[in-house]
């Protein structure tokens, strides 16, 4: 019962317009990246989605991802994403990014086109195209674009750093804005199986969260995934991913917070062997 108490404060704060740009306008991760803590701005392959902007640079031949979310339990909240990704040379790439997350008083759209490319041995850089829109019911609907740009940088043979951000110019939906989203991190991957990450994360108006999550392949089939954030409740990410034949997987992914309870999301993957 508390959980629908929630759901309809924040509604309520929509329809006031106090504090819209503040109740969801971040689409939930995916299962992969939501298993690490959210760490994953620096993540140097495709086979998290499009966790940056500068992703599609890596030359990617094909690849599909759909995700789905039940926010903490929540009957009747749901959130579903759906990316991919494809080759334009060796060197480039495109990609599409279409986010949905809402309940019957309240629904929040998100489309992105993104253009990446690999400069040079070591330096990837990408950006965005995005289309916003979200509807409440007798209350109408607003749209407006923005644009994000990230990079990826190979700083080391084992170490990259990431950034990127979404909504560097804040453009008004209705009444409000939605916020502007900076993300700096960075990934060691000494070796095909292990992969450790961290990043901080700022949206304007909230707290600093600080991430970490690790990755560990046992075998080449089966992926363990575990982080943490931080910045207000500490929330904790576990989570385990399939990787079947003909490029085809699954992943599974869970986020805790200490008030609101368990998120469970799931993920189907294909990436063109």
């Amino acid at each position: 019962m508390k959980y629908k108490y929630l759901l309809c404060a924040c509604l309520w704060l929509f329809h006031t317009g106090s504090a819209f740009a503040q109740v969801f306008m971040r689409a939930f991760d995916n299962s992969a990246s939501m298993a690490m803590g959210g760490a994953s701005v620096a993540y140097p392959d495709a086979d998290m989605g499009i966790q940056n902007e500068a992703i599609p640079g890596f030359g990617e031949k094909t690849a599909v991802f759909l995700s789905s979310a039940i926010p903490y339990g929540i009957s009747g909240w749901n959130t579903a994403q759906f990316q991919a990704l494809q080759r334009i040379d060796a060197n480039s790439g495109a990609g599409i990014d279409m986010n949905y997350s809402g309940t019957d008083a309240y629904r929040e759209q998100r489309y992105r086109l993104l253009y990446g490319r690999r400069i040079g041995e070591a330096l990837y850089l990408g950006g965005s195209a995005d289309w916003l829109r979200v509807s409440a019911g007798e209350y109408g609907a607003s749209s407006a674009v923005s644009f994000g740009l990230g990079l990826l940088v190979r700083a080391l043979p084992d170490l990259w750093l990431g950034a990127r951000i979404q909504n560097p110019v804040r453009q008004n939906i209705g009444i409000d804005a939605p916020s502007s989203v900076l993300r700096i991190g960075a990934s060691w991957k000494p070796n095909d199986r292990l992969v450790l990450s961290a990043e901080t994360e700022k949206i304007l108006e909230r707290p600093v969260q600080i991430k970490s999550g690790f990755e560990y392949r046992p075998i080449p089939a089966l992926i363990l995934r575990a982080g943490v954030r931080g910045g207000g409740a500490a929330r904790l990410g576990f989570g385990a991913g399939v990787r079947l034949k003909g490029g085809l997987g699954l992943d599974m992914g869970s986020e805790w917070h200490p008030s609101l309870g368990m998120t469970p999301s799931a993920m189907i993957i294909w990436r063109r062997p």
